[in-house]
C-alpha cells in the first residue's frame, strides 16, 4: 500500500492502473490474499466495474466499510463525469460525441442530454433532461425546448445512450426525433442531430438521414 502511495505521489493518479486505484481504496488484504490480488480479482470479474453492495459483500476480505468506500468512489467519478461540461466552447460533431460517450455512455439507464448552443455554436448549456429505467426513456419535446427558450438558445443537439450497447435508433428514437424537429423549426430553433451512444460508440439521425 505504501508502495501505491509513493506512486501516486511520484507519478500521478493517472499512472495508476484500475486495479491499483481499488486497492488503495480497500487499503488492506486479507491473510493469504493481498490487497492487490483482491482488487485484481474484483476488477476482472466485474463488467465496467458496475458492482453493487451485494457483489462487493461476495468477496472474502470485503465488510461493509470497505465495500461502502468503493461504491462511493464509484459514483463519485460518474457524478464528476455528468459534471463535465463543454461550456463555452465552440463544438463540433466530433468532440460532442466523444464528451457525450465519456458523460453518458455507460450509464445503465437509458440518458437524453440536450445540448444548447449559440448561433457560433458555442456551448452555452448542457442539461440531462431526462433519466429512464434501464432501457427506455420517456420524454417530451417542450421539455428540451422550455430550456433552450429560456437560455436564448437558437441550436440544440440531443442525445441518448442506449444500455443493451444497440447503436440503432428504435422506431420510438425516430419519431420522437420527427416530433422535435417540427417542433423546433416552430420556434426557430436549429435540431442540429440527435446522437445515440454506447459506451465506446455513437450514431448520428442526421447521418442517418431520419431527421
Amino acid at each position: 500500500m505504501v508502495n501505491l502511495r509513493e506512486r501516486i505521489t511520484k507519478n500521478g493518479i493517472k499512472s495508476m492502473e484500475t486495479s491499483e486505484l481499488v486497492a488503495v481504496i480497500l487499503g488492506n488484504g486479507t491473510k493469504g490474499k493481498n490487497v492487490i490480488e483482491i482488487a485484481d480479482k474484483i476488477v476482472s470479474e466485474s463488467y465496467n466495474l458496475n458492482l453493487n453492495m451485494e457483489q462487493l459483500l461476495s468477496y472474502k476480505g470485503i465488510g461493509t466499510a470497505q465495500a461502502c468506500k468503493i461504491l462511493a468512489a464509484f459514483e463519485l467519478g460518474q457524478r464528476k463525469l455528468e459534471a463535465d461540461s463543454l461550456l463555452n466552447q465552440v463544438a463540433d460533431l466530433s468532440s460532442l460525441s466523444k464528451h457525450l460517450i465519456k458523460k453518458i455512455g455507460n450509464s445503465p439507464q437509458e440518458k437524453l442530454v440536450a445540448v444548447y448552443l449559440d448561433n457560433g455554436y458555442h456551448v452555452i448549456a448542457e442539461k440531462i433532461i431526462f433519466i429512464g429505467t434501464t432501457d427506455a426513456a420517456t420524454v417530451h419535446p417542450r421539455d428540451i425546448l422550455r430550456e433552450a427558450l429560456y437560455i436564448s438558445a437558437t441550436q440544440v443537439v440531443i442525445a441518448h445512450n442506449h444500455p443493451s450497447g444497440r447503436l440503432y435508433p428504435s422506431e420510438n428514437d425516430k419519431n420522437f426525433s420527427l416530433r422535435l424537429l417540427k417542433c423546433c423549426q416552430l420556434m426557430g430553433i436549429n435540431l442540429i442531430d440527435h446522437l445515440i451512444v454506447t459506451k465506446n460508440a455513437y450514431s448520428s439521425l442526421k447521418t442517418e438521414k431520419i431527421i
